[in-house]
């Protein structure tokens, strides 16, 4: 699985620098050029009856949660948070009771249900979330770098720059946005991908039909020699080598586990 995870962090890259862009670019290029990996983002998709919606459903039934790990751009902040822990997971799955499971479906289908009733939870959605992250704490501070880069270019007699409005994001939303990105990225450190198997909506769903997928990580038992890298490896904490079993609806597709197993005893497959 090793080229599939460099295919993998490849593809996040570009959507997360591209989406990105469409929020702190104010020129309007980036949202000419790259505006569709906005729209292939699933919930608001989903909430506009669009096709990228179906899409993205069909992927998840062939490939597995490939776009919690690609296209996601909160997950693929998590992701990067997660590349900086220097400590593996602990051994073993981590414990996901049935009253867990049960808050976690009840907390999506009140989401997609309000969502369909204008009743939006703006602060539950990852694309909502991160678009408000990078408004509120990224975008004024770009501006106001343009605007500096804009007067010394004046200054030194180049009009290749031009200074752009700056305005300030309400006090409330700044609060909100900074303690929102503290959590996750927190919860990402100390818990992997804990916010996206526990209270994200999309991954709830994605979850629930990858457990369906064509095409996932499968355990070879006969190759595996039960070193439990694999295991530590595993940000979704979905792998339990001691009874040789994968929990689809956690695992996010990232292929980190494929990539330290040292046997070839996991593979993406049927």
């Amino acid at each position: 699985m090793r080229k599939l995870r460099v295919i993998r962090i490849a593809i996040a890259t570009f959507f997360m620098l591209a989406v990105t862009a469409c929020f702190l670019d104010f020129s309007g290029t980036s949202a000419r050029w790259l505006g569709w990996t906005a729209k292939v983002q699933l919930v608001p998709a989903a909430l506009a009856l669009s096709a990228a919606a179906v899409v993205v459903v069909a992927l998840t039934l062939v490939c597995g949660r490939v776009y919690c790990s690609m296209f996601c751009p909160l997950g693929i902040l998590q992701d990067i948070a997660i590349f900086f822990r220097r400590k593996p997971w602990p051994g073993g799955r981590g414990a996901f009771p049935r009253a867990v499971a049960a808050v976690r479906g009840a907390v999506a289908a009140a989401f997609f249900a309000g969502g369909f009733l204008g009743l939006h939870f703006v602060w539950l959605e990852p694309y909502a979330i991160y678009g408000r992250m990078a408004a509120s704490l990224a975008a004024p501070l770009v501006r106001s770098g343009n605007n500096q880069l804009a007067a010394w270019a004046e200054r030194n007699g180049s009009y290749a720059f031009h200074a752009v409005e700056v305005v300030a994001p309400p006090l409330c939303m700044v609060v909100l946005s900074a303690a929102l990105l503290v959590l996750i990225l927190a919860l990402a450190v100390w818990k992997g991908r804990f916010w996206c198997n526990t209270v994200c909506p999309a991954g709830t769903v994605l979850g629930f039909l990858s457990k369906y997928s064509m095409l996932g990580p499968r355990l070879d038992r006969e190759k595996c020699v039960k070193c439990h890298l694999c295991e530590k490896a595993c940000k979704a904490r979905a792998i339990d080598i001691a009874v040789g079993t994968i929990d689809r609806t956690r695992c996010v597709a990232c292929f980190d586990c494929g990539a330290v197993c040292q046997k070839g005893a996991l593979k993406w497959s049927r």
